[in-house]
């Protein structure tokens, strides 16, 4: 009678234990943030200190209670959400607003739509200036195309690989999901499908790639489940990304409603998803965790001891940094390269390849007529500058010449008509018209710089040296010249805006008598006609 009596026990502690297992996973109100509105797209920023989120049809939206949604945020403290703030500044529009994702250091925020040119949709980025977001620019992804309303997805824990919910071009039924990848902050290749095994003649939305790039949630309504829409975890068999396991839901994250937008904190401890059963509204915010039956695989930077510290801001105190190599103070001043004035640009320092990383830290430096930073010994950094009125720079710097306390002035050339300025990283193979790749970034500035200037005209004219046929020459150069034309034409540039003009060999800057010179009369430049 004993025996069955501690039989008994040890079921029940066995029984008390799995329930307490699974009630760990079960979604729970995040009480502070309930409202009458559809909250949706939950995002914890890297530190996790504040989640960032989208309220629809609010009446203090930027478009009122027809506004599709802004983003909203709400601040930790003392382990309690705060009620929910609306986003002050740029972020906000008529249009709608949802955060994808935030880079590891986070320094980027990805966010849904085109701000700079609303009906094309797509995705933008903006960048954090203190405690405030910067107005978003458009990220370049070739061919993107999304006819459907929804827009939906997140970007991976190291910030290299996007995971989207849209309808393109070889779209299944209605939505399917998608992954891109990083080239640049602003530039990223197309998307492409993940394939039958993930996508079904339904709607697949809000995907979330877990730390490991290999398990994917999403939920979806093509798939036999619980409510309207369920989550559902796959994992991704190889490099290929189109060959996945078979989708399992994910039950205990699940019920009778729609449950979507699952996403794990950093830590993995957490997790914040999205349903709508006994809602006052739309959908609620949950908190919840990562399933126990659901094991992620360690990546290199948590089964390895990291020897590189990230870059941060100087504050204008020393440093307790345990980093062995030693940094330098240096000051930056920028000037007009004509007059020689101090100028009042905003910087932005990245250091390339750091410690051999894959990866570049940033610092954000405010607006102000010098600078003054540290950086480490002996790295290499390029400093991106912008100030109204004169076309963006990206200076190289480079450390290893300079001594402990180092002041470095940077001139730019002010947009005023008249104005020439060559590109000098616009090249093409030898003989042809074709661009080289290494082009991109620097005419994706001028299209920048356009685009930001809506009053300037400029004429872009090819130039070689004097070998070979006059008229070949010219021909070569025009060419050269309509590809660049095209090339930020593509980028959305008015056609009105742009003159093209091939001028062969006629306007040498520099001898023809070597070929250690001969090479610089070979440019593309542009002069500004109207301004």
């Amino acid at each position: 009678m004993k025996n069955v009596f501690y039989i008994y026990v040890l079921f029940c502690l066995l029984n008390v234990t799995v329930l307490s297992a699974q009630n760990a996973a079960q979604p729970t109100l995040v009480s502070t943030l309930e409202s009458i509105y559809d909250d949706i797209s939950p995002v914890l920023a890297p530190e996790g200190d504040i989640l960032y989120f989208t309220k629809m049809n609010h009446p203090t939206n930027a478009g009122g209670e027809r506004d599709k949604g802004d983003i909203w945020f709400s601040k930790r403290v003392n382990n309690e959400w705060t009620p929910a703030e609306r986003v002050v500044g740029p972020l906000n529009n008529h249009e709608f607003n949802s955060v994808i994702g935030i880079t590891p250091d986070g320094s980027i925020m990805y966010v849904t739509g085109n701000y700079e040119s609303p009906k094309k949709g797509g995705i933008s980025y903006s960048r954090k200036i203190g405690e405030n977001w910067s107005e978003p620019k458009s990220v370049d992804i070739p061919y993107y195309k999304n006819k459907s309303d929804h827009l939906s997805g997140s970007l991976s824990r190291d910030g290299k690989i996007m995971v989207l919910s849209l309808q393109s071009f070889d779209t299944k039924g209605n939505e399917d999901i998608y992954y891109a990848f990083r080239k640049s902050i602003d530039r990223w290749t197309e998307v492409r499908n993940l394939g039958v095994d993930i996508n079904t003649k339904a709607q697949e939305l809000t995907p979330y790639l877990a730390s490991d790039n290999k398990t994917l949630f999403f939920s979806s309504n093509g798939r036999e489940g619980k409510g309207s829409r369920d989550v559902f975890v796959s994992k991704r068999m190889d490099a290929t990304w189109t060959t996945w396991s078979e989708p399992e839901n994910v039950e205990i994250l699940n019920t009778e409603g729609a449950d979507w937008y699952y996403r794990l904190a950093d830590n993995t401890e957490q997790a914040y998803m999205v349903n709508t059963v006994n809602s006052i509204g739309l959908g609620n915010i949950l908190v919840t965790k990562l399933p126990d039956d659901i094991q992620l695989e360690k990546t290199l930077e948590e089964t390895m001891t990291a020897s590189a510290k990230p870059i941060i801001p100087y504050s204008g105190k020393n440093s307790d940094s345990k980093e062995e190599r030693p940094k330098i103070s240096v000051k930056i001043n920028v000037i007009d390269g004509l007059t020689g004035n101090a100028l009042n640009p905003q910087l932005i320092i990245k250091g390339i390849n750091e410690l051999n990383r894959s990866s570049f830290s940033e610092i954000v430096l405010g607006s102000g007529s010098s600078y003054q930073t540290k950086l480490w010994k002996d790295s290499v950094y390029t400093v991106d500058i912008d100030a109204e009125g004169y076309l963006d720079e990206q200076k190289m710097l480079k450390t290893d010449t300079l001594s402990n306390s180092s002041e470095v002035t940077f001139s730019l050339v002010r947009l005023e008509k008249g104005t020439t300025i060559q590109l000098e990283s616009v090249l093409f193979k030898r003989g042809t018209a074709d661009m080289l790749e290494s082009s991109y970034e620097e005419l994706d500035r001028v299209a920048g710089m356009l685009k930001k200037n809506p009053n300037i005209e400029i004429e872009l004219s090819g130039h070689t040296d004097n070998t070979g046929s006059s008229k070949l020459n010219i021909e070569l150069s025009q060419k050269r010249s309509d590809t660049v034309q095209d090339y930020l034409i593509n980028k959305g540039v008015s056609a009105k805006r742009l003159k093209s003009k091939g001028y062969g060999g006629s306007r040498p800057i520099a001898s023809n008598r070597s070929e250690a010179t001969r090479k610089l009369n070979r440019r593309v430049e542009f002069t500004i006609i109207k301004n």
